[in-house]
């Protein structure tokens, strides 16, 4: 498929992102600079130049320690907070994002406006433009670092949250040395909830801290799960449990975890029958988008437009959104004609 052809499609194509950061710090600088309401800070050198990524001594951390540059705390407001997730769902839907799931687990903003204050600003953001027809849900992010009881803590205000948009927690953080099981008994009261759960495993731990999440806390998908292609016994148990994977591909590779897209394990879980999605995890901080990651997976690996409609299929049914939702946004992604030569790969 030829390169115009292919951007017209992924543009045309309905589309479901389940694997999203907030990234209140970098949005914030952006909205205050923007707005000339406080002193430019100056660029984050994250964005600047990917070779950074690589060669930290605790990559881990990169998503919660400075990522993006600190912000003054009097930054963190309600109607900047409800501002910026606009802003995220504007820019969904000039992809053609029919349904997003955001990602909320920023300390600061947390201690500064209070977990509800927090999830109702993004809510009611979310809800100021709602006219533009994208779905919305929060997922709270519980980070592993801070210990079992923080993290019980978190959970019962995201469950006392759920009119505020809350459909499901993230476990993330250090995987290699806070394994799941400390976290099961604080994570259960979500599942008895009804909320989803998703644990970021499999991206710089290998094998085991998948098979972890899923016994232990009973995952319903995977954040990354890259490494997850190393066990061919665990795709086999992912492929019959129906486990998704959210895949970020542009993510590992700046962070050094893959060499490279076309290396990416992205067609080797696919082969194996594994449920995957593709994701922009950090858009701005890796100056990406969904649409961008779905012609870059689909030029690296030769996939056809139906491979990029069945990926969505896919991203329709994990998501943690009501049974109806899952099944219209599916429709939506069916509805799609192909184009005539559809089976043809991209070169």
């Amino acid at each position: 498929m030829p390169t115009d052809a292919l951007d017209a499609f992924v543009a045309a194509l309905p589309k479901i992102e389940l694997h999203v950061h907030l990234e209140t710090s970098l949005r914030l600088r952006r909205l205050v600079e923007r707005t000339g309401a406080g002193p430019a800070l100056g660029a984050p050198h994250l964005v600047a130049d990917p070779a950074v990524f690589v060669g930290y001594d605790r990559l881990r951390r990169l998503r919660y320690a400075g990522r993006a540059g600190r912000v003054p705390d009097a930054w963190y407001t309600r109607d900047r907070i409800a501002a910026v997730t606009a802003e995220l769902v504007r820019e969904a839907a000039a992809q053609n994002v029919r349904y997003v799931e955001v990602r909320v687990g920023g300390r600061r903003g947390f201690a500064l406006l209070g977990v509800r204050g927090m999830l109702e600003a993004m809510a009611e953001g979310a809800a100021s433009v709602r006219a533009l027809g994208v779905g919305y849900g929060a997922i709270v992010t519980v980070v592993r670092e801070r210990g079992p009881d923080d993290a019980a803590r978190l959970v019962a205000d995201a469950v006392a949250c759920r009119d505020c948009g809350v459909v499901g927690i993230d476990l993330a953080g250090d995987e290699q040395n806070f394994p799941p099981a400390l976290f099961a008994a604080a994570l259960r009261p979500a599942r008895d909830a009804g909320l989803g759960l998703t644990v970021h495993a499999g991206e710089f731990a290998g094998p085991a801290g998948i098979w972890t999440a899923l016994y232990h806390l009973g995952a319903d998908r995977i954040g990354h799960g890259i490494r997850a292609v190393e066990d061919p016994a665990l795709m086999d148990h992912l492929r019959h449990r129906g486990v998704t994977l959210e895949l970020c591909p542009t993510s590992n590779v700046r962070l050094g975890l893959v060499p490279s897209l076309a290396r990416h394990p992205l067609a080797a879980l696919r082969r194996a029958g594994v449920p995957v999605t593709v994701n922009s995890d950090d858009p701005l901080l890796l100056q990406t988008s969904l649409a961008r990651e779905l012609v870059a997976v689909a030029r690296a690996h030769a996939l056809t437009p139906a491979d990029l409609v069945e990926l969505q299929v896919a991203a329709a049914r994990a998501a943690f959104a009501p049974e109806a939702v899952r099944r219209a946004l599916e429709a939506a992604v069916r509805a799609v004609p192909l184009p005539a030569a559809g089976g043809s790969p991209v070169p």
